[in-house]
C-alpha cells in the first residue's frame, strides 16, 4: 500500500498534521492530526509501497514497542487511512 500523491506532513501549532494539497483539496476539507508513529508510517507509505508486516518491522526497529502492540496499532492507522480514503488502490 502507498499513500496517495499530494499529501504532506506539516508541524501545525505544536501538532503534527496531514495536509493534502492541489487537487485533493477538492476530496479532503480537513487536516489530519497524527502521532510521532503516525508520522513515521505516513512518510514511509510516501516513499514507495510497504505491506503492514514491513511497516510493523520498521516501528519495532525505530521504536522501543513489542510486536503485538505494533500491529494492533498499524492496523488501526491502516484503517483509518483506507476509511478516509488516503491509500492508492
Amino acid at each position: 500500500m502507498k499513500l496517495k500523491e499530494g499529501f504532506v506532513i506539516r508541524e501545525v501549532a505544536g501538532s503534527t498534521v496531514v495536509v493534502p494539497t492541489g487537487d485533493l483539496m477538492v476530496e479532503y476539507s480537513k487536516m489530519f492530526t497524527i502521532n510521532e508513529v503516525g508520522k513515521f508510517i505516513i512518510e514511509l507509505l510516501q516513499e514507495q509501497d510497504f505491506t503492514i508486516n514491513e511497516i510493523v518491522e520498521k516501528i519495532m526497529e525505530e521504536y522501543d514497542i513489542d510486536e503485538e502492540k505494533a500491529m494492533k496499532d498499524t492496523e488501526n492507522f491502516i484503517e483509518k487511512l483506507k476509511e478516509d480514503n488516503m491509500l492508492e488502490s
